[in-house]
């Protein structure tokens, strides 16, 4: 039975909703049934020509909106660990100005086949803030289905036919009627019906404590031991894990540990770590 509903007011292409993926992997190994997420798509940048994010030096009336974001976001990453690609970082162009297309992809994902919505949204993240990709692009977007295993043709008629531009035009509606500034936000419900707003980064243990104040100290979360099987699926519904996804999923000791069990994993020949600057990502290779 689920306990917590959480709505997850989000961009594909927001640093800090990157971040907090590896919170999500915890929750989804330590709360499985229990907990459940929605995303709702933000469209954080509508245009580049009249985006301003003062508190984070980021506004179009400098010339390269890209070194901007980038600096911002190589800011972030000693906070959430989670890897930062500037390598060929060049997601804002004169033809792709905002974040809406990446949004759009996300809602045609959700049309087309939501089991692996959530995987797609995660691999948008992984392509633009990771490796760089141009996710603005129809050519990557189409990319992106391919490997979340969504099939392409529908997803495509998504997308031309506006029924997903409809679709992130609600989830608008609801960032505004829910007084959304800031991304991510979290509205973390309970089966009885008890809510709370949680803005900006939050850690595992900011979420067990509103848990705990919803549910009266009843949901517990279940141990989550390292085992391969689970690391498996983890790739399989998310697509390939950065090192910190692994480190929150499982109880390791430490960080040492962590990177101890992956480098067994490797050294048995079925896993590939890919080096991402001072991070790494890990896939299954069989």
């Amino acid at each position: 039975m689920e306990e917590i509903i959480i709505t997850s007011y989000t961009d594909p292409v927001c640093v800090w909703c990157w971040a907090s993926e590896p919170v999500l992997r915890a929750l989804e190994t330590r709360y499985p049934g229990t907990v459940s997420v929605r995303q709702v798509m933000g469209g954080l940048v509508r245009d580049m020509h009249d985006f301003e994010d003062a508190d984070n030096h980021i506004t179009s009336s400098q010339a390269d909106f890209n070194q901007q974001v980038m600096a911002h976001w190589l800011e972030t990453a000693p906070r959430h660990r989670m890897p930062i690609k500037k390598e060929g970082f060049a997601l804002f162009t004169q033809e792709t100005p905002s974040t809406y297309p990446q949004n759009i992809a996300c809602k045609a994902a959700q049309l087309v086949d939501p089991k692996k919505a959530d995987k797609y949204i995660r691999l948008m993240r992984l392509a633009t803030l990771a490796q760089a990709r141009q996710t603005g692009s129809l050519d990557v977007q189409l990319q992106l289905a391919r490997e979340a295993g969504i099939y392409v043709d529908a997803f495509s008629k998504a997308l031309q036919d506006g029924s997903a531009e409809r679709a992130f035009k609600t989830d608008l509606g609801l960032v505004l009627a829910s007084g959304v500034q800031a991304f991510p936000t979290f509205r973390v419900k309970s089966s009885r019906a008890r809510q709370m707003m949680m803005r900006g980064y939050n850690t595992l243990a900011d979420f067990q404590r509103v848990f705990d104040a919803l549910t009266d100290g009843t949901l517990k979360p279940l141990a989550s031991p390292p085992e391969e099987e689970v690391l498996r699926w983890l790739i399989d519904t998310r697509g390939p894990l950065s090192q910190e996804e692994i480190f929150q999923a499982f109880d390791f000791s430490d960080r040492n540990a962590a990177d101890e069990w992956v480098a067994g994993l490797v050294r048995g020949g079925n896993n590939h770590q890919q080096p991402i600057n001072n991070a790494y990502s890990l896939k299954v290779t069989d």
